[in-house]
């Protein structure tokens, strides 16, 4: 799934998520800052896809921290879905 700024590797499967950061959509992200955020390109459990359509941001819960506190995160709009 690519987002403007980001691509993200969702297995629902292992229900992970990998942030690929700064590997958006290319056109789309002209203007837009790229955000580092915690463990990005790494595999992190996705406890729940809130949200997830083209032209609106995605919305997860994910288990970033290592005390148990989750994360919810809202992305850039989404340009485009491909199942792998």
């Amino acid at each position: 799934m690519t987002t403007q700024t980001s691509r993200h590797l969702i297995d629902l499967n292992a229900r992970t998520i990998t942030r690929i950061d700064g590997a958006g959509a290319p056109t789309a992200a002209a203007g837009c800052t790229v955000s580092a955020l915690r463990r990005d390109r790494e595999a992190v459990p996705l406890l729940k896809l809130h949200h997830c359509e083209v032209g609106l941001p995605m919305e997860l819960l994910l288990q970033v921290r290592d005390d148990c506190v989750t994360t919810m995160r809202r992305t850039t709009p989404v340009i485009e879905i491909n199942p792998a």
